[in-house]
């Protein structure tokens, strides 16, 4: 009889948003005994409510690998990541390493694999801003034109890859991990206590995000988008779990007398704040999985940039872009307030995601 050579993989996370796509696949990977999968955490977010909060409520498997990186500046972080990386792909017969999204992880995994040899999968592949100030897009671009397989979210994804090059055999339309972990872990939310902790009432509230470092970086810029959020919470009271780089920023800029109007928390996990998602009135953000998550629940979300590498959450969803140079507090608040967003409508955003990346596997 023939049997099938168990294959194996490394799957590389290291910030947040990686750990709440993986976990569907993990948890599914279960019933895929041939695949075996070694599962490794640069150490880029290591904070317990930015880290190890998601592994418990994820009930992500603890890493096989785990690097340090509490310590390093930010090129250094990378440097470093870069060198463990290959150096444990070199140790190891892996058939490929996985990849998820954007971020520095993500872009550390890519080119070590790619100097050791072995093939690269990309998760979430094909994204584009066409914005070159963001180090996300940089990330995304890199690690796509050095993987072997391509797992795109949306069409948009294809239309790029085909546009740099990329051979369409190598792209495959998958759907969006993220959504399938708000399916999984969806009878969880309503556990939370977060609205009673902070005194909130059910679509009585908006919540905002800001960590995109084109924004942070700028004081002015800055200052303008906290503004903004003031004048929002004279209409709406808005409730901001502040990143800890930007509250880094504001306080380096002079900036914390702005953030007086508003209900700043420290990063909340995944259950509390996705419970916090659902019962608000919307989301103001610049956060790429934001606007994936509030358009497949149908939650109004005003993203705070000039563009979006998520074409789809604006024309099928509930996204709207609101540029800076043109932001207006009273058209923010017009888009929250609307109703009329179905949720759950964009194709394979749903329960199966895993499931077709593992079979391709």
């Amino acid at each position: 009889m023939f049997f099938k050579k168990k294959r194996s993989y490394l799957v590389v996370v290291g910030a947040r948003p990686n750990f709440i796509k993986i976990a569907p696949l993990l948890r599914r990977a279960r019933e895929f005994p041939h695949l075996s999968f070694t599962l490794l955490h640069t150490g880029q977010h290591f904070d317990e409510n930015m880290s190890k909060v998601f592994f418990d409520e994820l009930q992500i498997p603890k890493p096989d690998i785990q690097f340090d990186m509490k310590e390093e500046l930010h090129t250094e972080k990378l440097g470093r990541m870069f060198t463990n990386l290959k150096n444990v792909i070199k140790k190891n017969a892996f058939d490929a390493v996985i990849v998820v999204g954007d971020v520095n992880s993500t872009l550390a995994g890519a080119v070590a694999t790619g100097t050791r040899g072995v093939k690269l999968i990309h998760i979430e592949a094909g994204l584009r801003s066409h914005d070159r100030r963001m180090p996300e897009e940089i990330n995304r671009a890199v690690t796509d034109h050095v993987s072997s397989k391509l797992f795109i979210t949306e069409p948009s994804a294809q239309e790029n890859l085909l546009k740099e090059g990329i051979p369409k055999d190598r792209i495959f339309y998958v759907g969006n991990l993220m959504i399938e972990s708000i399916e999984l872990f969806r009878c969880k939310f309503d556990q939370s206590d977060i609205l009673t902790t902070l005194g909130l009432s059910k679509k009585g509230y908006v919540v905002a995000t800001i960590h995109r470092q084109e924004n942070t970086d700028d004081p002015e810029v800055l200052a303008h988008m906290l503004s903004t959020l003031s004048e929002v919470s004279a209409v709406l009271p808005v409730v901001i779990p502040l990143h800890p780089g930007t509250r880094n920023k504001i306080q380096s800029y002079g900036l914390e007398e702005q953030l007086k109007t508003l209900t700043v928390v420290e990063p909340l996990g995944y259950i509390d704040f996705m419970k916090l998602v659902i019962d608000s009135k919307g989301v103001m953000t610049d956060s790429g999985g934001i606007q994936e998550e509030t358009s497949h629940l149908g939650i109004p979300c005003a993203t705070l940039r000039d563009n979006t590498e998520r074409p789809i959450t604006l024309t099928l969803g509930s996204n709207k872009l609101f540029p800076l140079h043109t932001l207006n507090s009273q058209e923010v608040i017009s888009h929250l307030q609307r109703t009329d967003f179905q949720p759950g409508v964009i194709p394979k955003w749903d329960s199966e995601v895993s499931k077709r990346i593992l079979e391709l596997l």
